[in-house]
C-alpha cells in the first residue's frame, strides 16, 4: 500500500509567523467587546450555513480584513507565542505548550485564539500527535479570523493529515472543503482525492481524479504516474495503461517498469512490442532473475529467434542467475537444436535428461543422435530412457531403439526390441514391417 508523505515543517512553520497586517497596537476596549459580540454571532451563524452554498470569497477576503482590524495581537502574547514556537525549536514541545498553558483563552480575542490554536497545532504536530494538530487547527478555522489563504493552508494540511494517517473517508471532505475556498483545485489536491478513492475502493472515482493530476501537472511525480498506471492495470484497462508506463520507463526508468509495461505489451497480444521493450531492460542489466531471464527467452523462441534465446541461457547459467534445472538445459538444448547447432545442443540436452525424473528427455537426446546418425549412442539414450521409465508412448520408444540396433548391425537385439514394440498397439503395425523386413533380409542370406 502506498504510504503518503508527512506534511513538511516548513509548511507549518510559515503557519507560526503572525501576519503582516498585525499591529501592536489595541482598539479601546468598548469597541473591542463589540466586536468580538458581532463576530460570536457570525460564527454561530456559520456553524448552520448550508455547506453546498456556494461561497462568495471577496466577501470573506472583505471579512477578514475587517476583523483584522478589530482583533490584534497584543504586544504580550506575541511575547509569549515567540517563546513557545522558540521553545519548540530548541526541540521542547512540552515547555512550549507550558508557556501557552498560561494563557487564559476566554480572556484573548479571536486573533488571539487563533494564534494560539495555530501555534499549538505545530507544537502537536512536532510531537507526531497528528490528532491533535487537526484539532488544533479546526479551532483556528473556527475563528474565522485569519486571512482566507492562510486559513486555506490550514484547510489543505489538514487533508494531507488525514492522508498521512491513512483515514481515507475524512480526506474526501476535508479537500472538499478546501476547495470550496480556492478558485481552482491544485494537482496535489486531485492526487489526494485519487488515492483516498482508491483505497476506499471507488475505482472509476480514483482513476478520475488521479487522471485530473497528472493532466494538470506539468512534471506529474513518479508516485501519481505509478498510482495512475495501477488503476488502469486494476480495471484491465490495458490500452490506457501502456502510455503511463510509457512515460515511468522513460523518466524513471526502473526494472518493475520496464517489466510491467513488457507485461502490458503482453496482455494487449502485442508481443513484438514486449519482445522489444525486454531487450532493452535486458541490455540495461535490469533483467537479472530466472523468471525474467526465462521470459525473455521464451519470447524470442515465440518469434522464431532461437539463437539469442541460446545465449541469454547459456549466459544465465554460467553466472548461476537461471538455476541448473532439467528445464533451462532443455530450453537451451532446443533453442540451439532450433538454431541447427546441433553439435552443442547435446551436452544441455544429455544434463536435462540426467536432472530429469523420467526418460523423456532421453528419448530426444536419442532422436538427436539418431539425426547425427550416431546409432549407438543412440541406442543407448533409448536404453536409458526405457530404464528410466515414465514414457508417454513406450511403444516409440521400443521402435526407436531397434531401429537404432539395426542401423548399428546388431539384427538380434532390433528383432528383440521391435517384438517387445508389437506389444504396444499404437507401435503394432509398425513394428510388424520390420519384423518381415528383418525375415525376409534373413532369408535372402
Amino acid at each position: 500500500m502506498m504510504r503518503l508523505r508527512a506534511i513538511s515543517l516548513l509548511i507549518l512553520i510559515v503557519l507560526i509567523s503572525p501576519p503582516v497586517w498585525a499591529a501592536e497596537a489595541a482598539p479601546d476596549r468598548a469597541a473591542r467587546e463589540a466586536a468580538e459580540v458581532e463576530a460570536e454571532a457570525e460564527a454561530r451563524a456559520g456553524v448552520v450555513a448550508v455547506e453546498e452554498e456556494p461561497i462568495d470569497l471577496e466577501e470573506v477576503v472583505a471579512d477578514r480584513r475587517r476583523k483584522a482590524s478589530l482583533y490584534q495581537v497584543k504586544p504580550r502574547i506575541s511575547r509569549y507565542l515567540a517563546a513557545a514556537a522558540e521553545k519548540a525549536d530548541e526541540g521542547s514541545v512540552e515547555d512550549g505548550l507550558a508557556l501557552l498553558d498560561r494563557l487564559s483563552m476566554p480572556r484573548l480575542n479571536r486573533q488571539e485564539r487563533a494564534m494560539v490554536y495555530r501555534l499549538r497545532g505545530f507544537l502537536a504536530y512536532t510531537d507526531g500527535d497528528y490528532e491533535g494538530t487537526i484539532a488544533a487547527f479546526e479551532k483556528v478555522l473556527g475563528e474565522e479570523v485569519l486571512p482566507l489563504d492562510a486559513e486555506n493552508k490550514i484547510r489543505f494540511n489538514i487533508a494531507q493529515l488525514r492522508a498521512a494517517a491513512q483515514q481515507w473517508d475524512k480526506v474526501i471532505p476535508a479537500i472538499k472543503r478546501w476547495t470550496r475556498y480556492v478558485p481552482s483545485p491544485t494537482p496535489l489536491s486531485y492526487y489526494l482525492l485519487g488515492i483516498s478513492y482508491y483505497q476506499l475502493g471507488q475505482m472509476d472515482l480514483a482513476i478520475e481524479n488521479t487522471e485530473k493530476a497528472v493532466d494538470a501537472s506539468p512534471e506529474p511525480t513518479e508516485g501519481w504516474l505509478q498510482l495512475l498506471a495501477a488503476l488502469y492495470v486494476q480495471k484491465e484497462d490495458y490500452v490506457n495503461a501502456t502510455p503511463v508506463l510509457e512515460e515511468l520507463v522513460m523518466r524513471f526508468p526502473k526494472k518493475q517498469y520496464w517489466n510491467q509495461l513488457s507485461l502490458i505489451y503482453g496482455a494487449r497480444d502485442d508481443y513484438r512490442h514486449a519482445l522489444a521493450v525486454q531487450q532493452v531492460a535486458y541490455l540495461q542489466g535490469f533483467l537479472t532473475e530466472d523468471k525474467e531471464l526465462r521470459r525473455l527467452v521464451r519470447s524470442y523462441l515465440y518469434h522464431e529467434l532461437p539463437y539469442p534465446a541460446a545465449k541469454i541461457l547459456e549466459k544465465g547459467l554460467a553466472d548461476g542467475r537461471i538455476e541448473a534445472d532439467a528445464s533451462a538445459y532443455e530450453m537451451l538444448a532446443n533453442s540451439l537444436i532450433a538454431a541447427r547447432e546441433y553439435d552443442q545442443s547435446l551436452e544441455p540436452l544429455q544434463k536435462a535428461a540426467e536432472l530429469s525424473p523420467d526418460g523423456k528427455l532421453l528419448i530426444r537426446l536419442g532422436q538427436v543422435y539418431l539425426q547425427r546418425e550416431d546409432w549407438t549412442k543412440a541406442a543407448e539414450s533409448f536404453e536409458q530412457a526405457l530404464a528410466k521409465g515414465g514414457l508417454e508412448n513406450p511403444g516409440s520408444a521400443e521402435l526407436l531403439l531397434g531401429i537404432s540396433y539395426y542401423e548399428s548391425q546388431r539384427v538380434g537385439r532390433a528383432r528383440a526390441a521391435f517384438l517387445r514394440a508389437r506389444g504396444y498397439a499404437k507401435a503394432r503395425a509398425e513394428a510388424d514391417s520390420w519384423i518381415t523386413h528383418l525375415a525376409n533380409e534373413a532369408s535372402k542370406s
